[in-house]
């Protein structure tokens, strides 16, 4: 018997969810038949467009992700066994990473020189693993579903299934597998549903309940389209949460301390493909003290992207770096640059980051990129294909809970490449410091979504956390961010450039960033709690 028509038989019938208008033929399509197999597919594929690029032309396109989340929960509402809600859920995972992390297969093919087959191979393999998450998902929201049918009643039929299981558990069970995606084999938290509404008004909610919370938003207004109430309490409620959204809008959770500083950021858009070419060395040099010298007087900080001059710091650190570190000091402009450095005594090297100037100082990247900075069972895929050969591919993982870096008397967060997709290895100086900087270089996935997806989460961390944001990547975007998460100034792709602007140092924390995860941690705790008693009923 489906839930559709047992939710009949206990009286469901005197209430419909708003996805419920929808025509009856398009309902039938979606849970029936072979063409429901085709639409979690399909629905899945859809999610993507919510995200940057396409919410920056317009954020009509941030609202779109309610409309395919919706019906992949109504689908999965009206699934018979719980083997069909697994390979339903696998197949909207597999259809939202196809077209999300396209641009894994730009890295692989077009800069690893690996055969079509073969990056395809990878690619998919990945997506399919990813996939995985969704199908575990609609797997145990099957088993929640079908723990909870027991309960229904003549007298309470509605209420009892629509607030314990649509209105509760499936939201947290959702953003449950968003997390555990977030560091299952170092985490991979890219495409979490609650990053379109950096777009909308139901942004400001970030700096309360971060970017799992807004998962948990996205989810939960998704489910009030399914739940099986008056329509009018689902679209009175939705509306409160938008109002909401409104009233927060108007606290400023930070303030400003000290003057703006002036910046430049220095875009070489050195090709991925010469980057690492010794023959390129001295043409990458003369090229970023080419762009900086008229910078030098005019700003406080000069900007380079993650590793910018693509050699061991020592090797140049008499003359080059020195020269710099000089000119820094004698205009009072501080240089901040990625690059990679090699320890003597452990023979072990970092990417890394430094800042010449009045107080220099160092950062060694924690999070690294696998199959990029470093290769998981590299003796056995080694040689396998070329892009797994990249220069530099053995990096060694920093401490952690370093110092901030004290640039022009402020303290600061910095972050390398990926690392500020991580909300939670940023928490422990935020409150410390006065602003934040990240260095990056996205030249590896071309005129793809990756830069831009990258783009939206940098944003994100500035609006959870208050502070402004410096971006500087290597061939583009770069960017400054204030601290409401919005694009002061940002420079073109695949261009080289100097991007100049200023950056708000501000004191002050958000609830987030006192908090952190912990709120959601403790709903799945309590979620868990719940259920094992349902279970021993």
């Amino acid at each position: 018997m489906s839930f559709l028509r047992s939710s009949y038989e206990y009286g469901y019938s005197r209430h419909a969810s708003l996805v419920e208008f929808l025509p009856e033929r398009l309902l039938q399509w979606l849970t029936q038949g072979r063409s429901s197999w085709f639409f979690s597919l399909f629905l899945g594929a859809l999610i993507p467009f919510s995200f940057a690029p396409f919410n920056t032309q317009s954020s009509v396109f941030s609202y779109l992700i309610f409309f395919p989340l919706s019906l992949f929960f109504y689908q999965l509402l009206h699934i018979d066994t719980a083997k069909e809600a697994f390979y339903k859920g696998w197949l909207f995972g597999i259809g939202l990473f196809s077209v999300g992390v396209s641009w894994l297969y730009v890295a692989i093919h077009d800069f690893g020189a690996a055969h079509w087959s073969l990056a395809g191979f990878f690619t998919g393999g990945f997506i399919v693993f990813l996939a995985i998450f969704y199908a575990v998902f609609g797997w145990s929201l099957f088993k929640v579903r079908d723990c909870f049918r027991s309960e229904i009643t003549s007298k309470s039929p509605e209420f009892f299934f629509q607030a314990s299981v649509i209105l509760f558990y499936l939201p947290i069970l959702w953003v449950l597998f968003e997390w555990l995606r977030s560091w299952i084999l170092t985490g991979f938290p890219w495409l979490l549903s609650g990053y379109p509404l950096i777009e909308t008004v139901l942004a400001h909610y970030a700096p309360i309940i971060g970017i799992y919370g807004m998962s948990l938003l996205v989810v939960f207004i998704s489910a009030m389209l399914v739940v099986r109430i008056k329509s009018v309490f689902s679209l009175v409620s939705i509306a409160l949460i938008i109002m909401g959204g409104f009233v927060l809008g108007q606290i400023q959770w930070s303030k400003p301390i000290g003057e703006p500083l002036s910046v430049a950021l220095i875009q070489g858009n050195i090709n991925q493909s010469l980057k690492w070419d010794r023959r390129q060395l001295e043409k990458t040099k003369q090229l970023y003290v080419a762009l900086s010298e008229d910078q030098w007087l005019s700003n406080d900080l000069i900007v380079w992207p993650e590793n910018a001059i693509p050699v061991f710091y020592h090797t140049l650190e008499k003359n080059f770096y020195r020269k710099l570190s000089l000119k820094a000091q004698k205009t009072e402009t501080e240089l901040i640059t990625g690059l990679p450095i090699f320890d003597n005594k452990t023979e072990q090297y970092y990417n890394s980051m430094i800042n010449f100037g009045e107080e220099q100082g160092y950062y060694y990247k924690t999070h690294l990129v696998p199959f990029g900075e470093y290769v998981p069972l590299a003796s056995m895929i080694r040689g396998l294909i070329q892009f797994f050969n990249i220069p530099m591919s053995g990096f060694s993982v920093g401490q952690p809970n370093q110092p901030p870096l004290v640039i022009k008397g402020h303290k600061v967060v910095v972050t390398l490449c990926y690392e500020d997709v991580y909300p939670q290895d940023m928490m422990s100086h935020i409150s410390q410091s006065q602003f934040m900087i990240n260095l990056s270089n996205n030249g590896w996935y071309g005129d793809s979504f990756a830069p831009h997806q990258h783009l939206e989460m940098a944003r994100m961390r500035a609006l959870e956390t208050s502070r402004e944001l410096i971006r500087s990547t290597t061939s583009g975007i770069s960017a400054l961010i204030d601290s409401k998460g919005n694009v002061v100034v940002k420079g073109p792709q695949f261009k080289q450039a100097v991007i100049n602007g200023k950056i708000q140092p501000r004191v002050g924390t958000t609830p987030y960033v006192q908090w952190g995860n912990y709120p959601i941690i403790l709903l799945f705790i309590i979620a868990l709690i719940l259920f094992w008693k349902q279970l021993k009923k």
